[in-house]
């Protein structure tokens, strides 16, 4: 799909819109629509605790999200910090970013990807900035694939 793009910039203006002019309604003109209404709601910051002191976590900084013995945590740079949200409102809340669930356990942040590890048949190992490691699990390697395929013109 090619699309246009025509911005308007004018102090006239007291609020911004948006509008889409397309010959019809496709997948892909919602899936645009899908992304711009998420962009006010998808929070920047998330909120985490660690030896009795709440921290604000800017998602940007986030490696990953992961559970351990029935909590789950943030890892950044910086230390690992509990949270008290759950893996699945987490990926639900964070799909319009570049987070991505790999396995029931973990959620990782693609920017903070080195590289992912195909070498070994049917398992995918991806390794961090931060110089660990994650598997992705057995039924997320398809859907880890397709991303790489897409993002990376893999054959």
């Amino acid at each position: 799909m090619k699309v246009k793009i025509t911005t308007n910039i004018s102090n006239e203006f007291k609020e911004t819109f948006i509008t889409i002019n397309a010959p019809e309604l496709s997948d892909e003109i919602q899936d645009i629509i899908k992304y711009i209404s998420n962009i006010n709601t998808t929070p920047h910051q998330i909120l985490a605790s660690k030896d009795n002191e709440i921290y604000f976590i800017d998602l940007d900084k986030v490696i990953c999200f992961f559970s351990n013995n029935k909590y789950n945590y943030v890892k950044t740079q910086d230390g690992t910090y509990k949270i008290k949200y759950k893996l699945y409102e987490l990926e639900d809340l964070l799909k319009q970013k570049a987070f991505i669930r790999i396995s029931n356990s973990c959620i990782i942040n693609i920017q903070q990807v080195a590289y992912f590890d195909t070498s070994i048949l049917g398992t995918i190992l991806v390794k961090l900035k931060d110089n660990t490691q994650e598997t992705v699990s057995k039924r997320n390697v398809p859907h880890i694939m397709k991303l790489l395929k897409e993002r990376g013109n893999l054959r």
